[in-house]
């Protein structure tokens, strides 16, 4: 059974709200947990450092969000695969078809990078529950 995040109004110890909101209706609602990847760390780091207008919300996603959250993850991960998928492809043909390897092995690795930020696009974390249920079957 998923682990439902219940609210909370105390403020934390940066002074920042812990109170959960849904990634899709932005609602402070209860719900399921989101993993903290690298790049919510990321975005977390630069709303805190660069914008200055970290909130400090625990992410979930509500019952009611939960079929709109499945097709955008899916959506997300398919994006990913095929995009970073024609990044290789454009990266193969690159490197047989140029005449300096070095220089073509440079631009590669850059359209691969490329194309995996373009999948960013529409990124969408993964909950916590699946997470820890990939890591359980490891």
């Amino acid at each position: 059974m998923a682990k439902i995040t219940k609210r909370k109004t105390a403020i934390g110890a940066a002074g920042r709200r812990n109170e959960p909101r849904c990634v899709i209706c932005g609602k402070a609602n209860d719900g399921i947990e989101i993993q903290e990847d690298q790049i919510l760390g990321l975005l977390r780091w630069f709303k805190r450092n660069v914008t200055r207008n970290e909130k400090g919300y625990k992410l979930v996603v509500c019952k009611s969000c939960y079929p709109i959250y499945t097709k955008s993850r899916k959506r997300f991960v398919n994006r990913q695969v095929l995009y970073v998928g024609l990044g290789v492809i454009l990266s193969l043909l690159l490197v047989i078809g140029g005449g300096n390897k070095l220089l073509a092995v440079l631009y590669s690795i850059i359209v691969i990078v490329f194309m995996y930020a373009l999948s960013l696009l529409s990124y969408m974390p993964t909950l916590k529950v699946k997470a820890q249920r990939q890591n359980n079957t490891r």
